[in-house]
């Protein structure tokens, strides 16, 4: 019996995890493919749009984010689910873990979806241009630190071997979407981000004065 209630045990961390990869991989799949399709729509809209205009969103455009967002959270809590611990940290070591990651995790959230429309409404940058303040002051893409370092926490606060793969994949994933976005993405979507991307570094800070 006790060694039927291991079999499942495993075979259940098993499904566990492999849940957590295809479904963080997917999530960032369709992330990509809402990029893919804007730059296509852009492009086959080119004739129509002022090369002074930014690009206008594309329906179904969100259709495509929310649900990869989605299916990158339940990933990682798939993966939470089951923990294996190889490095016996101390208790105040994983607390300290713990808030690392809930710290990264709250500052992602504040960078990646608030402080952009609430940064542009308060100094008043127009529609379809690049917000170059506050962390977007500093580096193109803060909200890559901010993921690493959640990711990070929650590897090191669970210690085991799995973990820090998947810490070393969504990364890598989550570089790949950027770059798309950088190369991409944002120059149809703001019209300076050129002149945007040659005055604040791609993703290591600068603490110099800020760009208005």
């Amino acid at each position: 019996m006790h060694d039927i209630w291991k079999i499942r045990e495993y075979y259940s961390i098993v499904v566990c995890r492999m849940v957590s990869i295809i479904s963080i991989f997917f999530g960032f799949v369709l992330l990509m493919l809402a990029e893919w399709r804007y730059v296509r729509f852009s492009q086959k809209n080119q004739g129509k749009n002022k090369p002074e205009h930014h690009v206008p969103p594309l329906p179904g455009h969100t259709a495509l984010q929310v649900p990869g967002y989605v299916l990158i959270v339940l990933g990682m809590c798939s993966a939470l689910l089951h923990s294996e611990q190889n490095m016996k940290l101390p208790e105040y070591m994983r607390t300290v873990c713990l808030v690392l990651a809930l710290t990264g995790g709250g500052f992602l959230v504040w960078t990646v979806f608030l402080e952009i429309p609430l940064g542009a409404k308060k100094s008043k940058v127009p529609r379809g241009h690049a917000y170059a303040r506050g962390s977007y002051g500093k580096c193109r893409h803060p909200g890559f630190w901010w993921f690493l370092i959640f990711t990070l926490g929650i590897a090191l606060w669970k210690s085991d071997f799995y973990a820090f793969l998947l810490f070393f994949f969504e990364n890598a994933l989550n570089l790949l979407l950027i770059l798309l976005q950088d190369q991409y993405t944002f120059p149809i979507q703001f019209v300076d981000y050129r002149e945007y991307a040659e005055k604040v570094p791609f993703l290591v800070p600068h603490f110099r004065k800020q760009h208005r």
